[in-house]
């Protein structure tokens, strides 16, 4: 998990997620095991979002264990992108379960922001920098 205590400045804690903002303006959302995202997950996410930042910022995630989403919430996941601080996405997979949900979700749900999914954080938050100044 890519959580560094030296490296946030504010950070939500819920029962699903943990949201941070980074120093370097980046967002960490860690979602935590054996979780199972539906639409209320995900709105209980969006407004995570929003108390961490007020601003669209590059997005880091990373999942826990068993963590698995809904097929209705794959699909509200695009449409709820223009509600989102959202202005990229790295997904940091683990696991070749988390891998073929990743890239399902790519390629049939058609995000209209830049996504792309890595085996490290580091390399997530490498890509990401490009969009700190958006």
């Amino acid at each position: 998990m890519l959580l560094n205590h030296d490296h946030y400045i504010t950070q939500v804690d819920t029962e699903e997620i943990i949201v941070s903002l980074r120093k370097d303006g980046i967002i960490h959302v860690y979602i935590k095991p054996n979780i199972h995202i539906d639409i209320d997950v995900q709105k209980r996410m969006l407004a995570a979002y929003w108390k961490v930042t007020d601003v669209r910022r590059p997005f880091v995630f990373e999942v826990g264990e068993f963590t698995s989403i809904s097929k209705e919430a794959r699909q509200n996941a695009t449409k709820i992108e223009e509600d989102a601080p959202v202005a990229a996405t790295a997904i940091v997979v683990t696991n070749l379960g988390h891998r073929i949900i990743a890239d399902y979700y790519y390629k049939f749900n058609r995000p209209k922001r830049p996504i792309k999914i890595f085996k490290n954080s580091e390399s997530a938050v490498e890509w990401l920098s490009q969009y700190l100044s958006e």
